[in-house]
């Protein structure tokens, strides 16, 4: 069985990693604004789903006279240390799938400038060694050349989830986290599961 899933706000933390990270830069600033001013005036021009966090941190080393090399070292020590934005049922659920000898999958998406910044994010995690294959993709994941109709699928996006269903694979499962930026979305369509929790997940 392979089961292929989602890497953003599915397996990983995305929204609090974003957040360690605009810390970090704002840390390695000397300005007269107070930080709390400075975090909310640097994430507020952010868009972590399309934007390239290393080209931002130029950005702003270049508008705050500052060498690039020390934002990029401080959004580095956050993505290279990003285990604790693992969800904890996450890295159950993925133990009782290798002890069950299935194969996972990393599917996740990204836009094309953020190849190297989702590898490191995946690096960092500490969780690549459950998985014997990562897959970064461009393009929409229901448009792969990917045996789909053997596969379980786990993703939180809407569009994904709608589109890997018409792929007829063996199932498709939604996980709903709280307050993730997917989360306020419906999908009422009885052949997607839908789970708060790893743990409520039944294997076969």
């Amino acid at each position: 069985m392979n089961y292929y899933i989602d890497f953003d706000n599915t397996l990983y933390e995305t929204a609090r990693l974003t957040d360690a990270m605009i810390s970090s830069i704002c840390d390695n600033i000397s300005d007269s604004l107070n930080k709390e001013e400075l975090v909310q005036s640097i994430k507020s021009n952010f868009n972590s789903s399309k934007g390239n966090i290393y080209k931002y941190a130029k950005a702003v080393a270049s508008k705050h006279n500052i060498e690039e090399e020390i934002l990029i070292k401080a959004v580095d020590k956050i993505l290279l240390n990003g285990s604790k934005y693992v969800y904890k049922d996450a890295v159950n659920f993925l133990e009782k799938i290798k002890e069950k000898g299935d194969k996972l999958i990393i599917l996740t998406h990204i836009p094309e400038t953020n190849q190297d910044y989702q590898m490191k994010k995946i690096i960092g995690s500490g969780i690549s060694k459950y998985f014997e294959e990562i897959i970064i993709t461009t393009n929409n994941k229901y448009e792969l050349s990917l045996d789909y109709n053997n596969g379980i699928f786990i993703d939180d996006d809407v569009k994904n989830l709608e589109g890997l269903l018409s792929k007829n694979p063996i199932r498709v499962i939604r996980i709903r986290k709280q307050n993730n930026k997917h989360s306020i979305e419906e999908l009422e369509n009885e052949h997607v599961e839908e789970y708060e929790s790893f743990d409520m997940i039944k294997i076969d």
